[in-house]
């Protein structure tokens, strides 16, 4: 099984989303999708998502809520993927560099909901947006 996370960044309620590399073989090529990575032998989910952020976007940032948990197998991959999602504070706004996918964007959630994203992060988001956004079903989290 993969152990993987993702970090859910927002300002000003905009979400931070990454347009996946298109090559072959990897998860989801050419979607929109929420930054992230695998974990290390010996490392924690929190400290993985902080580390794969700053290597991917330059930002530095603090895991904080967890927002989702969930063990899957996507289609046409071999491997189970255990993913945690995380709300990420920045905790030093820098330039973003990046060093992973075709491009970044800031996104609305109405906008998002129109885009070509991976649909378990699209679900990662909707809880996000109306747990914490919203402020509505905070207390199922």
């Amino acid at each position: 099984m993969i152990k993987s996370v993702k970090g859910i960044i927002v300002d000003k309620n905009n979400y931070l989303l990454q347009l996946r590399d298109n090559k072959k073989g990897i998860y989801f090529p050419n979607f929109w999708g929420i930054f992230g990575g695998r974990v290390e032998n010996n490392e924690s989910y929190k400290k993985a998502i902080e580390r794969e952020i700053k290597e991917e976007t330059n930002l530095i940032v603090k895991a904080s809520k967890m927002i989702l948990a969930t063990n899957s197998k996507v289609i046409n991959f071999k491997k189970k993927f255990n993913t945690i999602y995380y709300e990420c504070k920045v905790l030093k706004k820098r330039k973003i560099i990046l060093t992973e996918g075709q491009r970044y964007k800031f996104f609305s959630f109405n906008q998002i909901k129109k885009l070509n994203i991976i649909p378990i992060d699209l679900a990662a988001i909707n809880i996000h947006y109306l747990a914490i956004i919203k402020k509505k079903y905070l207390s199922k989290l």
